[in-house]
């Protein structure tokens, strides 16, 4: 009977977790990459570009930068993502609300039952309200909205760096290859 209570107990308490933290999972890499981690990571946050030394290739780029659909897409989204963030968190902290109402009514004076002397006419009522409230997040669920959340910024975050990668390095070639069409039409004449 006492293992049926604890089991009765423990059912309910088992079925409302929300799941187990988050581990990374260990994957074998090769002990020496062709490069090292940092040093790609530097040259793919760098304006390479400036390399060229070449002020109609930075302005194509920054022109291609300022005006490209895409990138104010991706900018947009990273936005929509770091405010779902912030709505996904809200509910960790006390939520606080007010209102106020006033009022103004006119008894009829020619009613069935006329209003005593005693009472005001017309009547004025003022009302105030406040409250607050806290979900308390005993089981993780509002932690692991969270971590979706800022798992998702993260993710459109690198999108946007890969869709701005992929516009620099298009206008770069093209413009390279344009240039070098330019040496070859030289070479031709």
């Amino acid at each position: 009977m006492r293992r049926m209570a604890v089991a009765l107990v423990a059912f309910p308490l088992a079925a409302c977790m929300m799941g187990p933290n988050y581990h990374r999972p260990s994957v074998e890499a090769p002990p020496a990459w062709r490069f090292e981690m940092a040093e790609a990571r530097d040259t793919a946050n760098t304006a390479w570009w400036h390399q060229f030394e070449d002020p109609v290739l930075d302005g194509l780029i920054a022109d291609a930068l300022a005006h490209n659909l895409n990138v104010q897409i991706a900018a947009a989204n990273v936005e929509q993502a770091a405010a779902v963030l912030t709505q996904a968190k809200a509910p960790l902290y006390p939520q606080v609300g007010y209102s106020g109402d006033a009022s103004r009514s006119r008894g009829s004076e020619t009613n069935a039952a006329p209003i005593p002397s005693s009472v005001p006419n017309p009547q004025t009522a003022y009302q105030v309200l406040a409250g607050a409230s806290w979900e308390l997040d005993l089981w993780g669920r509002i932690r692991r909205l969270s971590e979706a959340a800022r798992a998702e910024l993260y993710a459109t975050q690198e999108a946007r760096r890969g869709v701005v990668l992929s516009l620099v390095s298009a206008v770069a070639t093209s413009y390279v290859q344009l240039r070098a069409y330019d040496e070859q039409l030289v070479i031709a004449r």
